[in-house]
């Protein structure tokens, strides 16, 4: 019997459906929560060309929402994308996998699609900047896109074309501020749910259905779904799909210094930090091959080996200021 008869069986997929999954070549950004259970179900689906990008190590809080990572992951502050690629070699070994452990940006998003050639991307990140960006470059480079964010008990999936409407349709300007899941805190099932809904709008347009033209949305604690055509949030001024303005793209240089959710900042500091780290105040407290845990005072560091800080427990920009420029003293 064919490993993927059950599925094959459903005839608006069926073989023909098969046969492009398994030679699409697809893009998931973020190896978290949603990326997690969205790689996995590729995975078994038979999606035999996964490309994975995330920039963080598996930790303790994770397990409790982020399939195929386990407590020996976060103990040895493994690499996200290492250990999915590890894990979805024991559960399809057919399925060739490219992991990037870098951060995305205007920088680089360019090169990661020439390298990668992605038929389909699907969006996995809690970042709306980064979203913005795929955004942008999915429209440049006419690369159909699937937009899930799930937070508390809700959660949105969209899955979007180069004739939009797109994500600054729908969104006229990036939000700075609002739930995130460090604060606000999110549920396992609504990850699962917007998880599984991206694969199968990715799968529909796969098997050449195209996307469902619906804007979901799901509230997994109160039990309820809505779904709205996307027709009528078309806006025929849009930057981005309208007027082929890519701001974000074109930007190439991020901040030093940025501000996250849950009182964490991230610092980027020189790609050298990561083999100076015994040089910062403070002590090394846990030291990997990808990263290091550094305690100074009442602050926690996660100091990554592209040079790129998570810094926790600092309650303003002014304090994240006074901490950054002393790292950065004490290595140079």
């Amino acid at each position: 019997m064919s490993r993927y008869d059950r599925q094959t069986r459903f005839q608006p997929f069926g073989e023909d459906g098969q046969t492009k999954l398994s030679n699409a070549h697809i893009l998931v950004f973020g190896a978290g929560a949603l990326g997690t259970h969205i790689i996995d179900q590729l995975a078994r689906m038979g999606a035999n060309h996964i490309a994975i990008i995330d920039m963080d190590i598996v930790e303790i809080s994770n397990l409790h929402r982020q399939t195929l990572y386990d407590e020996e992951d976060a103990y040895h502050l493994t690499s996200k994308v290492q250990a999915v690629k590890e894990k979805i070699k024991k559960i399809n070994s057919n399925i060739a996998i490219s992991a990037y452990d870098v951060e995305v940006n205007s920088s680089n998003i360019e090169d990661i699609i020439s390298e990668v050639q992605p038929d389909m991307i699907i969006d996995g990140m809690d970042n709306f900047k980064v979203r913005f960006l795929i955004n942008e470059v999915c429209h440049k480079y006419q690369i159909p896109w699937v937009y899930g964010a799930a937070v508390g008990s809700k959660g949105t999936i969209y899955g979007i074309d180069h004739q939009g409407p797109c994500l600054k349709c729908l969104m006229q300007t990036m939000p700075e501020t609002g739930e995130s899941c460090a604060i606000n805190g999110v549920l396992p099932p609504i990850i699962s749910i917007v998880a599984s809904y991206e694969v199968a709008e990715a799968i529909r347009y796969l098997a050449g259905k195209g996307f469902s033209k619906q804007l979901i949305t799901v509230d997994a604690f109160d039990i309820n779904y809505k779904a709205m055509n996307i027709d009528i949030l078309k806006n025929k001024d849009c930057p981005v799909c309208e007027n082929q303005e890519y701001d974000l793209l074109n930007l190439k240089k991020d901040n030093q210094i940025e501000s996250m959710c849950g009182q964490t900042f991230l610092f980027r500091l020189p790609k050298h930090a990561f083999d100076y780290a015994n040089h910062f105040p403070g002590n090394v407290i846990k030291s990997t091959s990808f990263a290091k845990l550094i305690q100074y005072e009442n602050y926690e560091f996660t100091l990554f080996k592209d040079g790129r800080m998570n810094a926790y427990g600092i309650q303003s920009d002014e304090e994240a200021q006074g901490i950054y420029h002393t790292l950065l003293k004490s290595i140079r």
